[in-house]
């Protein structure tokens, strides 16, 4: 293997087992692959993570040359580069134990290097194909096991492309029959039963348009809004009494459990085959608060018509090897919250069960769904999915613009991370808080990404990688409106 092809620079100063500094002599940009010879290990790849021009000249000569002086300038190009190791007989990837020495040539890296140390290689039936690694024609596939069992975060600033990232990833899962569930706030990802349309690009990233037509389902709360779906509505008979506090928002079960209870008795006892509004009426001729209340939220209820008498089965909703939308365009926030705590309820207890397969959910805005500020009805869900999901082969996806919006123990859960361009320094915060073995320079890349190029941490990787995201092999459903046309 030939990793030494291009000298780009020297080591210079003091070198630690970590990191170490080079003066360049070639022109190469933050994020590139480099190599060093190592005395007893052979090529080791590093990465540039930092890079900045020094130079002697001073305020006083600068002022001199804006006056229209000339002035000989000596200038040094600069980096700073971190170790990111080679791979052992083992197969393992380890770093050098003896820091390099000063005046050691630093080299471009060549492919087949960084391939073997990273570990980029076809995965077959377990790899999801996402893009190309920056500046390289080399595949970054993200093992879909760990994807499920170990968590996703989608995470980037408004119109950064994430509704975009995660349609390609979904395409990925689709391929490869993995079940999905898909909360959809927007009505964006129907547009998976269509195939793109091809051009260039498709070409460089080796990738086929195509829909996925048979795999994609849509239910909806309001179908009047969203035509291509399903009617979505749940079991009145079928909630426990907990669950029904739950769609009526009171948090104070101790309060309002027993009442309710009772109400319930009451009703079921005249008519097993009661509606909504049956409650309602039973309600209305209580006495006290707490019956107040109680019609009040049941009156609320019976307007959302998410509780029917018979429901919209979880067999219904999820089929193996399919992706199911959840659309809740033009839901009221208040009821889309409703319906993603019934859903996730369900799916964690039916997993639990094995009633249902093996499945990914993806939750789309999840900062509205788990916020880290004050709550929501599906909140608690949410975060026992992340916590313990995994056990029994619930994977959680949460995609939002706002990282430090999101509550912390969900996102911390989410072991493998696509970051786009992020800009607001709160969100840059919490995502470096969350990410282990995230560099200050990579921190400062994530500002200024361009469209396109995500970050990806985790999914099978030891070691954050820059990947220019592959073309749709769908239509994108998630473009911006226009106001004025050209």
């Amino acid at each position: 293997m030939n990793a030494f092809v291009e000298d780009v620079g020297r080591i210079y100063g003091d070198v630690g087992l970590g990191v170490f500094h080079l003066s360049l002599t070639q022109a190469v940009e933050r994020g590139d692959y480099l190599a060093v010879e190592d005395e007893a290990h052979g090529p080791v790849l590093c990465q540039l993570d930092d890079l900045r021009r020094k130079s002697d000249l001073d305020l006083v000569r600068a002022d001199e040359l804006g006056h229209g002086a000339e002035t000989l300038i000596h200038e040094n190009l600069l980096g700073i580069a971190r170790i990111i190791g080679f791979r052992d007989h083992q197969g393992l990837v380890k770093l050098p134990t003896i820091p390099f020495r000063p005046g050691a040539k630093v080299f471009r890296a060549e492919e087949p290097l960084i391939a073997e140390v990273l570990g980029l290689k076809h995965h077959g039936n377990t790899g999801a194909y996402v893009g190309l690694l920056r500046n390289h024609s080399l595949r970054i596939e993200l093992d879909i096991n760990q994807l499920v069992q170990r968590h996703v975060s989608v995470l980037a600033k408004t119109g950064g492309g994430k509704s975009y990232l995660l349609g390609v990833l979904i395409e990925e899962l689709l391929r490869h029959h993995v079940t999905c569930v898909i909360i959809d706030p927007h009505g964006e990802y129907g547009s998976l039963r269509q195939a793109g349309e091809k051009n260039g690009v498709h070409g460089r990233f080796m990738v086929e348009t195509q829909g996925f037509p048979k795999q994609v389902l849509e239910f909806s709360p309001d179908v009047t809004l969203n035509p291509t779906a399903r009617p979505l509505t749940f079991s009145l008979r079928n909630l426990e009494p907990r669950d029904l506090l739950v769609f009526m928002g009171l948090t104070n079960i101790k309060q309002y459990l027993a009442p309710l209870k009772a109400l319930l008795e009451e009703v079921s006892a005249a008519n097993p085959e009661f509606t909504v509004r049956d409650l309602v009426r039973a309600a209305e001729r209580g006495e006290g608060a707490v019956a107040e209340v109680l019609h009040e939220r049941l009156e609320y209820v019976e307007q959302t018509k998410l509780l029917g008498p018979k429901g919209t089965s979880l067999n219904e909703l999820v089929e193996k090897g399919s992706a199911t939308l959840i659309n809740l365009r033009g839901v009221a926030p208040d009821v889309q919250e409703l319906v993603v705590a019934r859903i996730a309820s369900n799916l964690f207890e039916f997993r639990k069960k094995g009633k249902v397969p093996p499945l990914f959910l993806v939750i789309e805005e999840a900062h509205n769904f788990a916020p880290q500020q004050g709550t929501a009805a599906c909140s608690r869900v949410l975060k026992n999915i992340a916590s313990e999901g995994r056990k029994f082969g619930l994977g959680l996806c949460c995609v939002t613009q706002r990282a430090a919006r999101i509550d912390k123990s969900v996102l911390s859960q989410c072991n493998t991370q696509l970051i786009l361009q992020v800009t607001n320094p709160l969100d840059l915060k919490a995502i470096a808080q969350s990410i282990e073995g995230l560099t200050n320079g990579m921190t400062e890349m994530i500002q200024s990404l361009p469209v396109g190029t995500a970050l990806v941490t985790g999914g099978g990787y030891h070691t954050p990688l820059f990947c220019e995201v592959r073309p749709r092999a769908t239509r994108h459903g998630g473009e911006s409106v226009k106001i004025v046309e050209n």
